[in-house]
Parts: structure tokens; C-alpha cells; sequence
């Protein structure tokens, strides 16, 4: 084979490898589910439209246990209705590094929340630590909320 040869593979193996790796990474930090308007769980309240699929959105670290769950009662199902939830980890050059080299947790991930809006009202979604981390250990932090309460609005 002539040199040019060898490169122009070289090069063609080097593209496919790193459209494969950005597939997957994709996959692995957008999750499964559709969460429609993302909101994070820093708004107090939000408003949204009867029909409308919208996602809450908590920082979390699940590799360090932190368990993050709709709290009991739940929202009023006749202004919104659950739709499903899932984690999704950060996946970024640095997660990978820090995970292969140090053993590490990464940076985290986010917990979403999703529901779909029903009927014009006000209800209030309560979503909790369960198993926080934060009162020790390597990802302490005791400024940390484990509660938040977000008040929705079907208008």
C-alpha cells in the first residue's frame, strides 16, 4: 500500500470511531424518555398548557446515593398526571477520564420528573432527597436542599 493509502484509512477508521463515540454518548446522556419542556427544579412555580409534557429537572448524584422521588401525596392528577421519570449521568470527556483513571462518580447526573398537564388549576409538586448524601462523605454539602416544592399552573 502507498503511504497516502495507509492515511486516507487511518483517517476513514479514525471518523467512523469518533461518530460511533458521539452516538454513544448521546444515547447515554439524553436518556429514554420524552421529557418535553425541561424545567429546572429551582422554579417556584411554572406555568404550562392543558396537553402540554413537561419535565422537572434535579441535580443528583445517583452513584452516591442520592434518591430523588415524587413525595407523598402527589400532585393533584386532575390538573396533572405522571408521566415517568428517569436519571440520566453526565457522560463528558472528563467523567470518562476520572472514571478510568481515579475510579471516580463523574460529575453527576439529573433526575427527571415528567408529567402532562390536564386540566386548567394550581397544584403543587413535592420532590425529595430520600437518601441524601449530603450530610457526608465525598460529595458533602450541607447547604444542599433534599426538598423542593414546585407549584404548577394549567392555564
Amino acid at each position: 500500500m502507498t503511504r497516502r493509502r495507509i492515511l486516507l484509512t487511518l483517517a476513514a477508521v479514525l471518523a467512523v470511531a469518533i461518530a460511533v463515540g458521539a452516538v454513544v454518548v448521546h444515547r447515554m446522556t439524553t436518556g429514554k424518555l420524552d421529557h418535553g419542556t425541561v424545567f429546572a427544579a429551582t422554579s417556584d412555580e411554572l406555568t404550562v398548557k392543558p396537553g402540554e409534557l413537561f419535565s422537572i429537572e434535579v441535580f443528583g448524584y445517583q452513584g452516591a446515593r442520592d434518591a430523588w422521588a415524587v413525595a407523598d401525596p402527589g400532585p393533584d392528577p386532575a390538573v396533572v398526571r405522571a408521566s415517568g421519570d428517569e436519571y440520566v449521568d453526565n457522560v463528558g470527556i472528563d467523567d470518562l477520564a476520572a472514571h478510568v483513571f481515579v475510579g471516580s462518580l463523574g460529575s453527576g447526573g439529573h433526575y427527571y420528573f415528567t408529567f402532562r398537564a390536564q386540566s386548567p388549576g394550581r397544584t403543587t409538586i413535592t420532590l425529595h432527597d430520600g437518601v441524601p448524601s449530603h450530610g457526608g462523605g465525598k460529595f458533602a454539602n450541607p447547604s444542599a436542599r433534599t426538598e423542593r416544592q414546585v407549584t404548577v399552573d394549567v392555564r
